[in-house]
């Protein structure tokens, strides 16, 4: 009686997320609209912003800076977590989702470790008197890499919450919802790190 009593229990708690082929169908259709739209909308702040950061090289107030070394490293532990995010990818494929859980994990403590990173670099241009309204170069940089961090750390939360529905999933139920989830979280953090190659190159080349 109490195996009866699990099983169903078991059955009731793996039927949470499974839906409807057509319904899945339609929940994911929303949640990409949902996910384009906000990069979307990510893409023409940072482009206004790089539009600005151009435009404003012209003054005669403009100095450059140099950067912190651990800008190297942050950029190298980004680009290290978008090759785990796949791997998780590719082992949600195979129906290995033990191993995509701990590659979603792995890739969410990179990234934690690239925003300790970036306040690293924070610090260090403040020990060097280097503050925001220093002058227009480091008004942009503190700028554009806060505004990065402030996304990438939303983007740790969708991971971690990712991990979460992966580790306490049973009997292989919900495998289309967490997919789907998985993808979505995959394509916001791909997108992050690539902007920040795009950040990096801009404030230390232009």
């Amino acid at each position: 009686m109490a195996n009866m009593s699990t099983a169903a229990m078991s059955a009731e708690t793996g039927n949470q997320y499974r839906l409807a082929p057509g319904e899945q169908r339609r929940r994911d259709f929303a949640l990409q609209l949902g996910m384009w739209v906000f990069l979307a909308t990510a893409t023409m702040l940072f482009a206004a912003f790089s539009s600005a950061y151009i435009v404003r090289q012209s003054g005669t107030d403009w100095r450059y800076l140099t950067l912190p070394s651990v800008l190297w490293l942050n950029t190298l532990l980004l680009v290290v977590s978008s090759v785990s995010i796949e791997i998780a990818r590719i082992d949600a494929r195979h129906g290995k989702w033990r191993g995509a859980g701990a590659s979603v994990v792995t890739t969410a403590i990179l990234g934690i470790a690239f925003v300790v990173g970036q306040f690293a670099a924070w610090r260090d241009l403040v020990a060097q008197g280097v503050y925001i309204p220093t002058n227009p170069y480091s008004s942009f940089f503190y700028i554009l890499t806060g505004l990065h961090v402030l996304h990438l750390t939303a983007g740790l939360m969708f991971l971690l919450y990712v991990a979460w529905r992966i580790f306490r999933r049973a009997g292989g139920a919900g495998s289309a919802s967490l997919s789907s989830l998985l993808n979505l979280s995959a394509t916001f953090w791909h997108f992050f790190g690539v902007l920040w190659i795009y950040l990096f190159v801009l404030l230390t080349l232009f």
